[in-house]
C-alpha cells in the first residue's frame, strides 16, 4: 500500500504543473453544439481537471461538407465559439504569447492556444492569415489528408500521395507565418512537403499529433529519417493516442509509450512531447454510416482503452514511471518540451 501511494504522489507530483496536450479537436465539437450554452464548462471541463491538463492546442478544422464554400465562415465561427465559452468560463483563458501561458498556468487556469488543421479557410488569401493571427491562431498544419491550395497530405496508406510538394501560394504561407510568430505544423504533411516546408524556415518546426511509422506503416505517421529532421533543427514531436497501431488488439497504453520512446532514443528526450488528437467524443456521436465513411477513406480509429480521453492522462504519467522514465523525462514529455517551442516561437 505505501508503494502504491507513493507512485500516486510522484504521478501528482510530476502533473501538478500541468500536461500540455497540442492537438485537440474542440472547436468543431464546440461549433455543431452552436445552440447550447456552456459546453465547455459542463462536458470538458470536468475531464480536462480530472487529467490535471494546463495547455491545449485546439485545431480549427473543416469538414468536407462544408468545403469548398463556407470554410472560412465555419472557421471563423468556429473562433466564435471559443470565445464565447471561455467568457462564461473563466477556468479558461485563450492564449496568444507565451507569457499569456505562463500568466494563466500561474493562475490555475487552463490556457486554450488556437491552432489550425489544413489551410483551408485562408484558400488563396496571404492577408487572411493576419486575421487569424489577430484572432489567435498561433499554429498551422498546412493540410489534413487532403490536398488544397497550399499543399497535400500524407495518405492513410504506405504510399501513394502526390509527388508534388509546397505549392507557391504554401510557401508564400510558410515564410508569413515564420514572420508572424505562427508555429509551423508538419502534421498531416506528404513527404514532399514536410521536406519543402523544412528547407524554408529557420525556426524549430513541430509535429503536433503523430505517431512513428516503425509501429503504424502510412504517411501520415512519421518515418525514422523525418524524425532526424525535426531533432536536427531542435522541434518536437507530439505523439496521437488514434493510430499506433493498424491493429485493435495493439492498440495499448504500452504501444503508445513504444511511440514515444522510439522518438526519444532516436532524437533524445528533448524532442518529444503530446498532441493526444482524443477523438472518440466525436466518433461516437457519429451514424453508422459516417463511421463507415471514415473507414473507406481514410482509416478505422483504434482508441486505447487506458487513455481514451484527458480524464485518463494520470495513466499515462503511470505507464512511464512503470517503463522507467526520471521525473526530468517525464516532466519533459508531458509540458517542458513544448513550453520550449512556445518560448522560442510566441
Amino acid at each position: 500500500m505505501n508503494g502504491k501511494q507513493t507512485i500516486e504522489e510522484r504521478i501528482d507530483r510530476l502533473q501538478t504543473g500541468g500536461i500540455i496536450d497540442l492537438h485537440f479537436d474542440l472547436p468543431m465539437d464546440l461549433y455543431e453544439k452552436r445552440e447550447r450554452e456552456n459546453v465547455l464548462e459542463t462536458e470538458f471541463l470536468p475531464e480536462l481537471e480530472a487529467g490535471n491538463i494546463g495547455v491545449v492546442g485546439v485545431a480549427i478544422y473543416i469538414e468536407d461538407r462544408y468545403l469548398p464554400n463556407a470554410g472560412l465562415g465555419v472557421a471563423l465561427d468556429q473562433i466564435a465559439r471559443l470565445y464565447a465559452e471561455t467568457q462564461t468560463c473563466q477556468r479558461f483563458a485563450i492564449c496568444k504569447s507565451h507569457r499569456d501561458i505562463e500568466k494563466s498556468r500561474k493562475e490555475g487556469k487552463i490556457a486554450l492556444v488556437i491552432t489550425m488543421e489544413g489551410a483551408e479557410p485562408l484558400g488563396t488569401d496571404l492577408d487572411l492569415l493576419r486575421v487569424f493571427y489577430e484572432l489567435g491562431v498561433r499554429a498551422i498544419g498546412l493540410t489534413h489528408a487532403r490536398s488544397n491550395a497550399a499543399a497535400h497530405g500524407g495518405i492513410f496508406a504506405a504510399s501513394g500521395s502526390s509527388q508534388e510538394g509546397l505549392t507557391e501560394f504554401g510557401r508564400d504561407l510558410v515564410r508569413e507565418c515564420e514572420a508572424l510568430g505562427v508555429i509551423i505544423d508538419l502534421a498531416h504533411i506528404n513527404p514532399v512537403g514536410f521536406n519543402g516546408i523544412l528547407s524554408i524556415t529557420t525556426k524549430p518546426p513541430i509535429v503536433s499529433h503523430t505517431n512513428v511509422r516503425r509501429y503504424h506503416d502510412i504517411e501520415r505517421n512519421i518515418s525514422d529519417d523525418q524524425i532526424k529532421m525535426i531533432g536536427e533543427r531542435r522541434g518536437v514531436i507530439g505523439i496521437n493516442s488514434v493510430l499506433v497501431s493498424p491493429k485493435k488488439e495493439e492498440s495499448t497504453l504500452d504501444r503508445y509509450v513504444d511511440h514515444i520512446e522510439h522518438v526519444a532514443n532516436l532524437i533524445g528526450i528533448d524532442g518529444v512531447a503530446i498532441g493526444f488528437d482524443f477523438f472518440e467524443f466525436i466518433y461516437s456521436q457519429w451514424p453508422e454510416s459516417a463511421k463507415k465513411e471514415l473507414a473507406e477513406k481514410l482509416t478505422t480509429p483504434h482508441f486505447i482503452p487506458e487513455l481514451r480521453n484527458h480524464s485518463n492522462a494520470g495513466n499515462l504519467t503511470r505507464k512511464l514511471i512503470a517503463r522507467g522514465f526520471s521525473d526530468q523525462q517525464i516532466e519533459k514529455i508531458l509540458r517542458a518540451n513544448w513550453l520550449r517551442i512556445f518560448q522560442e516561437w510566441l
